[in-house]
C-alpha cells in the first residue's frame, strides 16, 4: 500500500508542477514505458479536474446564499442602497 501512496503523490506533484525538471522528464519516460501509469495519470487528472469543479460549484453557492442575504434581509437595506447607487445608470 505505501508504493500506491508513494506513486499517488508522484502523480499529484508531476500533475501540478511541482517536479524539478529532471525529475519531471523522468515520470515522463516511465509513463512512456509503463502503460498502467499512463492510466493511473489519466484518472488522476480525471480526478483532480472534478475536485476543482465541485470547489467551484460551492463557491458559487456560498456566493449566491451571501448574495441573497445581502439583497433580501432588511438589516441590509443600507449596504443594497448604496450597491445600487454604484453600479446603477447614470
Amino acid at each position: 500500500m505505501r508504493t500506491s501512496l508513494n506513486e499517488i503523490k508522484e502523480i499529484d506533484d508531476h500533475l501540478i508542477g511541482q517536479t524539478a525538471p529532471d525529475e519531471a522528464l523522468l515520470f515522463e519516460a516511465k509513463r512512456i514505458i509503463n502503460p498502467s501509469l499512463k492510466y493511473k495519470v489519466m484518472w488522476h487528472k480525471q480526478t483532480l479536474a472534478l475536485v476543482q469543479q465541485y470547489g467551484r460549484n460551492g463557491l458559487k453557492a456560498e456566493i449566491e446564499t451571501v448574495h441573497q442575504k445581502l439583497f433580501s434581509l432588511p438589516e441590509h437595506a443600507g449596504f443594497r442602497q448604496k450597491v445600487m447607487r454604484l453600479f446603477g445608470k447614470r
